[in-house]
């Protein structure tokens, strides 16, 4: 029988995996992160099966990056940029694409006509 001590469960050898520890035996494969890091940020080295997943997931739920469009003007610039990129491509489904946002354009414009009469009315 083989012993377990301290630097196989990773206690005192605090290391990234690598590919070192890949080739390794199964006591020293599973070490624990460096100090001060994040068992979330080891999640594609501990478990490489579901890495599409966790990657369409991270695309799906975005933690940073979108606060600025919360502000109309940053918006309305967002979307501009987005349709004349957009609009230089002949791929159908970019013009497909073009189709909706004029389509949305049209939309906001009536929204805001009709805000303007009920602000008479």
């Amino acid at each position: 029988m083989s012993r377990i001590s301290a630097p196989h469960i990773g206690i005192e050898q605090l290391t990234e995996v690598g590919e070192h520890h890949r080739t390794a035996a199964l006591p020293e494969r599973y070490v624990l992160p460096p100090d001060g890091r994040s068992i979330e940020t080891h999640l594609d080295n501990l478990y490489p099966a579901d890495l599409a997943g966790r990657r369409l997931l991270a695309f799906a739920c975005p933690t940073e990056g979108f606060d600025e469009l919360l502000r109309p003007q940053a918006f309305r610039h967002a979307l501009k940029d987005l349709e004349q990129q957009v609009r230089s491509s002949d791929v159908p489904e970019l013009q497909a694409a073009l189709a909706l946002l004029q389509a949305r354009n049209e939309d906001e414009y009536l929204l805001q006509m009709a805000l303007h009469l009920l602000h008479k009315v």
